[in-house]
């Protein structure tokens, strides 16, 4: 990372720690720190920490820019909050079990909660209500913007609610999730932090296999841990190495105490391992939120074509290619729900998806294709990460 960016990390561990942050070096690129904070959607929490240097502080213009940011987040999270209190008194008046998950716990986590920002609300509930609570909303004039056979996403008080049901899971430890849960005196169930922590690996791993995941998603890593008394870190490798993650979750977890002194063990040397150390945290930083600054859905598929030698070559595209128009079943699931019932009419589903991507989305498929073929050493250099992380 260069002097700007670890200026930026620091600045979130001082955050996280309730540190004074440190005072920045007069070469400080101030624009780049406000467009890290931009591409990582951690402007509040930054900027909060700027106000408080005394020494080389930046100019007024980016001081106002910073400031601008951290009311736009005050706002965004009274809203987050009314629409957090709309669903769980809904989903309790009409007698449906869920779990809060991610965003709207691990937000009250964090040293001033209003600044952890996130896209969704994210809601788990039974398959057996899953079908009745999208009907019921919609009876009560609530506006579903997306709809899937496993989660469909409401949009409420200028924020989005993405319901789950408890067969969209990570990894299939989380498949009994309400067993894994304690229930309130109401119809919430609560997961514990431990879980909680493994839950938020896991969605991490998903979004690596996707284009990527920025810093705030370890900075819940950091929230979460700070959070459990006498963290219990033999057995929790234990639990993630049964369910093949182990490998990740030291990485990310010696990254967290590396970046923000998170109180948790540091397995990895990052002096002996500096190659790696530097791929993992360019990949995070420059990626931003999930990862689309840097990279985008020409990268995703290349990925998905890749041989075992990680090699980037002309078969590589052209895997690559043929699983944009023929992505596997259980994904066209996703977005053809008749094929949970009927998977034979999987063919149908493909044409659909071509006369899709040729007419209707003609544009966007014309530059996912451009951007596959046009991908070369970056794609090498991820692909590398991630069987360094083995996943």
């Amino acid at each position: 990372m260069d002097t700007n960016e670890k200026y930026f990390v620091s600045l979130i561990s001082s955050y996280l720690n309730n540190e004074e942050p440190i005072t920045p070096e007069n070469n400080i690129d101030w624009n780049k720190i406000y467009d890290l904070s931009a591409i990582h959607n951690v402007a509040a929490i930054v900027g909060n920490q700027i106000l408080k240097i005394k020494d080389n502080c930046p100019d007024a213009e980016i001081l106002s820019k910073f400031k601008q940011q951290i009311g736009y987040t005050l706002i965004d999270a009274d809203e987050k909050e009314n629409t957090i209190n709309f669903a769980r008194t809904f989903l309790c008046e009409n007698n449906i079990d869920f779990i809060f998950v991610k965003g709207a716990i691990l937000r009250n986590y964090y040293p001033i909660k209003e600044f952890r920002t996130g896209s969704d609300i994210d809601i788990v509930i039974r398959n057996e209500n899953f079908c009745t609570c999208e009907q019921l909303l919609r009876d009560n004039n609530c506006k579903v913007v997306n709809q899937g056979s496993k989660v469909f996403t409401l949009y409420i008080n200028n924020q989005h609610i993405e319901f789950h049901n408890v067969a969209n899971y990570d990894n299939p430890y989380f498949k009994d999730i309400f067993d894994m849960c304690s229930k309130t005196n109401t119809n919430e169930y609560l997961i514990n932090n431990e879980n909680h922590l493994i839950y938020v690996l896991c969605h991490i791993i998903k979004h690596f296999n996707s284009c990527g995941a920025g810093i705030k998603m370890f900075m819940d890593i950091d929230a979460i841990i700070r959070k459990i008394k006498d963290f219990d870190y033999d057995g929790f490798m234990n639990i993630c190495k049964e369910i093949n993650m182990e490998t990740f979750a030291k990485a990310s977890l010696s990254l967290c105490h590396y970046w923000f002194s998170t109180p948790v063990r540091c397995e990895l040397d990052f002096e002996e391992n500096s190659e790696f150390i530097k791929l993992f945290e360019t990949e995070i930083i420059n990626g931003g939120n999930f990862g689309f600054n840097s990279r985008n859905l020409g990268n995703y598929y290349v990925n998905k074509g890749a041989s075992n030698s990680g090699k980037v070559n002309l078969a590589t595209k052209i895997r690559a290619l043929f699983i944009l128009t023929f992505p596997p079943k259980k994904e066209m699931k996703n977005n053809y729900t008749y094929l949970n019932k009927a998977p034979y009419l999987l063919p149908l589903a493909w044409i659909s998806r071509i006369c899709t991507g040729a007419f209707k989305r003609s544009s966007h498929s014309k530059g996912t294709i451009k951007s596959i073929m046009k991908t070369g050493k970056e794609s090498e250099q991820y692909i590398k990460l991630l069987k360094e992380l083995n996943i």
